[in-house]
Parts: C-alpha cells; structure tokens; sequence
C-alpha cells in the first residue's frame, strides 16, 4: 500500500531529477523576440490563393477558346472537303454521262 508520504516522496524526486538535468522550465526560462516576417513572405501569404485562381481561371478560358477555335477550323476543313468531294463526284456524272452519250451514238 502506499502512503501519502511515500506519494510526496516520489514527486520530490522527480522534480528534484528534472531540476538537476535542467529540465525544469520554471528555472531556464527564457523569452525570444518574434522576427518580423519579410513583406515578400507576406506578399505570398496573402495573395497566392487569389493568384492561384487567377491563373486556373485563366488556363481554363484559354482551353476552352482553343477548343472551340480548333472545332471550328475544323468543321471548315470538313466542309472545304465535302464541298471538293460533291464537285468531283458531279464532274464524276457528268463524264459518265458524256461517255454513256457517246456510246449510243456509236451503237446506233
């Protein structure tokens, strides 16, 4: 069983080690000065979120400008092409229907 004595006993002792490796803080107590921080490092405190949005706001915008300016060069390539093939395929007919002129006429 243990005493209140004996309870005293173990806490003196151990304030009495921590005293004597120096760990007692009441003892060494000592006060710092707070550096005041540099304005670049309160610039960056203070303005990397908006700066941050800044620039995803403004890749995005571009992104989605050159999506759009892609799809529409696009969609003129492809109409520049279907308007080549139409022209083509009508020459196409019209040759056929020359050639097919021409060999009635020999045949009759």
């Amino acid at each position: 069983m243990m005493t209140a004595l004996s309870k005293l006993r173990s806490v003196t002792a151990l304030r009495a080690a921590a005293t004597a490796t120096g760990r007692n803080s009441l003892a060494r107590r000592s006060y710092s000065t707070k550096k005041q921080p540099s304005p670049t490092s309160l610039f960056y405190k203070k303005f990397t979120r908006p700066i941050a949005k800044t620039m995803l706001i403004a890749v995005f915008t571009y992104q989605l400008a050159y999506w759009a300016w892609t799809k529409a060069e696009t969609d003129e390539i492809r109409a520049e092409r279907d308007a080549t093939i139409a022209g083509l395929e009508a020459m196409v007919k019209e040759y056929e229907a020359k050639t097919k002129g021409a060999v009635d006429e020999k045949t009759s």
